[in-house]
């Protein structure tokens, strides 16, 4: 039976580049998107996060799994902690942003490379990482880097400099075991970034769609 799989996302921007994740690494599986730019809009109108955070994510997440998802990933980068925490009475994989690939940068060593393109980005992600790596007993060092210029491009719909300059700033990031770059938005950047040998870069999109895929393929 093929798997059914929600992407939810609070930005139209990140479904799309999870659907081509999607279509090389797993195109068997069949992807609904559900969005609400509610999320995104409060959160860089300055609006804090609260319980009615929590609870709208909640809601997203529960409709997704009543309405038949095998399984589904949540492409918002700053919503870590609700979607755990909304996860906890859905009984198929619910992954959030980033677990999946901070999972693969700990198999490639202990020296993280961050690039984003949004300081609260940043502070998430690494949130992330010193929860996983309390619970799991591991450490590493980050070396992070905040292009903040390439946001309102890609948020203009001008994709290709957006992706050119994400590239430019990865170059200056070799000194790393593994280059996370961490907006769902850079997945297609990923592409122009040159190869460094013992550095791989890596997407929490594509990482996302390799972990449902062993999970329900």
């Amino acid at each position: 039976m093929t798997a059914r799989v929600f992407v939810v996302s609070p930005m139209d921007i990140a479904m799309q580049i999870v659907a081509d994740a999607f279509e090389v690494i797993w195109p068997e599986a069949k992807v609904i998107n559900l969005l609400d730019e509610s999320l995104y809009a409060d959160f860089a109108g300055g609006k804090p996060q609260t319980e009615e955070t929590g609870e709208r994510l909640s809601k997203l997440l529960h409709y997704a799994a009543d309405a038949g998802a095998d399984g589904m990933i949540f492409a918002g980068s700053v919503f870590g902690r609700w979607v755990e925490a909304a996860r906890t009475d859905i009984d198929v994989p619910c992954l959030t942003s980033y677990e999946a690939m901070i999972e693969e940068a700990f198999e490639c060593g202990d020296r993280f490379g961050i690039l984003v393109t949004a300081p609260g980005t940043l502070k998430c992600l690494v949130e992330d990482i010193d929860r996983y790596s309390k619970a799991n007993g591991l450490s590493c060092t980050i070396t992070d880097r905040i292009e903040d210029a390439a946001r309102p491009v890609i948020l203009s719909g001008d994709i290709e400099t957006h992706d050119r300059m994400v590239a430019d700033a990865a170059a200056k990031m070799t000194d790393c075991d593994c280059l996370m770059l961490g907006q769902f938005s850079m997945g297609r950047a990923a592409k122009k970034i040159a190869d460094v040998p013992g550095r791989p870069v890596l997407t929490a999109p594509e990482a996302g769609v390799r972990k449902l895929k062993r999970l329900l393929g």
